[in-house]
């Protein structure tokens, strides 16, 4: 099993999703509202969606909140059969209609606020809730995959993951109770031994959704592969952060090195002319670096005077597609900013991140000769 997947909601801007699959991502996971309030609205932003996936080999799972009412206004209770059959018919259709759909997936299926059952009753109930919309998903196309959302820490988690394909525990920080991920992983291994796609967040939903680091996201995702394999999946709305890889190896070993060069004699040009600087990525052994580590790497750069820490150019950022990657300084970028000298140095400062979250710097010091005297 090897996912490594978004999420998308419906009716929203979609990326880039060929630059997405270049950097690692293997699987969409679509947020649907509309299955039983609007097929029409549902068919219609499913249709958009699949058009921007054509041209990739992304697989497509459908996302469906099972408990929630028609008119999306409530929620209804499992043991209410009209409704099952409601749902079961409408995924039934959905399957009819898109043939490229590879999982359909239930959000939230964990006891809610329904009264007047124990705790044996909720897990029975919503198993067998699970095996029925398993079984109808199954025997409708058996190469169709079911998993459920739920709550890492839920009481009824082992007897709804039974009846699934995977099961995908939401283990993030705003749930987790302040227990680390790790732990919380090798709980729910100790409890079943369903496959699992772990959902993690790119932002702080305690910090008005404030976008979190990729060194954050990295580290969480390198804690995944460590301990369940490259299986999880990233909850990005609003933000898919810049640079995003979705990498399918533990790197928390992993170095990587910046070899920073200019093809100039003695790093000297001429004030405005272009050039190209050379970045070379090594990893601790000098090697060049793998395709899935290269495709962590977010980078960005910045050029100031080093006498006078005039910023001339402020970060700018850029994802290398090579384990030597040519950066273009412009003129622009190679120009005197004091008026009263014919000559100075600039620093060009790179950065980047990689791997399990680790950051790597390094810089070039470049001399700018104004040839025609000071100006």
């Amino acid at each position: 099993m090897d996912v490594r997947g978004l999420y998308v909601v419906e009716g929203s801007s979609y990326p880039d999703f060929v630059e997405l699959e270049n950097r690692g991502l293997t699987t969409v996971f679509y947020k649907d509202s509309f299955i039983l309030k609007d097929y029409t609205v549902c068919k219609r932003n499913l249709t958009e969606l699949t058009d921007a996936l054509a041209a990739t080999n992304l697989k497509l799972v459908i996302n469906i909140n099972g408990f929630k009412a028609s008119d999306q206004s409530s929620l209804v209770d499992p043991t209410n059969i009209s409704h099952r059959n409601t749902l079961k018919n409408a995924i039934i259709n959905l399957l009819g209609d898109f043939a490229d759909v590879t999982g359909i997936s239930f959000d939230e299926f964990h006891w809610h606020s329904w009264d007047g059952y124990t705790d044996v009753q909720k897990s029975d109930i919503l198993a067998e809730f699970a095996k029925e919309m398993s079984e109808t998903i199954h025997n409708t196309n058996p190469s169709i995959e079911v998993s459920a959302s739920l709550d890492w820490n839920a009481h009824t988690l082992p007897s709804t993951a039974s009846e699934l394909d995977f099961i995908i525990p939401k283990i993030n920080i705003s749930n987790s109770s302040g227990i680390p991920l790790s732990r919380a992983i090798k709980t729910i291994k100790e409890e079943t031994d369903s496959e699992m796609v772990i959902e993690l967040l790119t932002y702080d939903s305690a910090v008005n959704l404030e976008p979190r680091t990729l060194s954050d996201i990295y580290n969480e995702i390198s804690t995944v592969i460590g301990l369940s394999g490259p299986n999880y999946c990233l909850n990005a709305s609003p933000w898919i952060p810049f640079g995003l890889g979705f990498p399918k190896e533990d790197y928390s070993f992993t170095e990587v090195n910046i070899d920073l060069n200019m093809v100039s004699k003695k790093k000297t040009i001429t004030e405005k002319s272009s050039r190209i600087l050379t970045i070379n990525f090594l990893d601790q052994n000098n090697n060049s670096l793998s395709d899935d580590l290269l495709k962590t790497i977010a980078g960005k750069y910045k050029i100031s005077d080093q006498s006078t820490g005039k910023i001339i150019k402020d970060f700018t950022s850029f994802v290398p597609d090579n384990s030597v990657y040519e950066l273009t300084l412009s003129s622009d970028d190679n120009k005197i900013v004091n008026p009263d000298v014919s000559q100075e140095n600039h620093i060009v400062t790179v950065s980047i991140v990689y791997g399990n979250g680790k950051t790597e710097n390094n810089e070039l010091t470049i001399t700018i000769i104004n040839l025609t005297g000071i100006n």
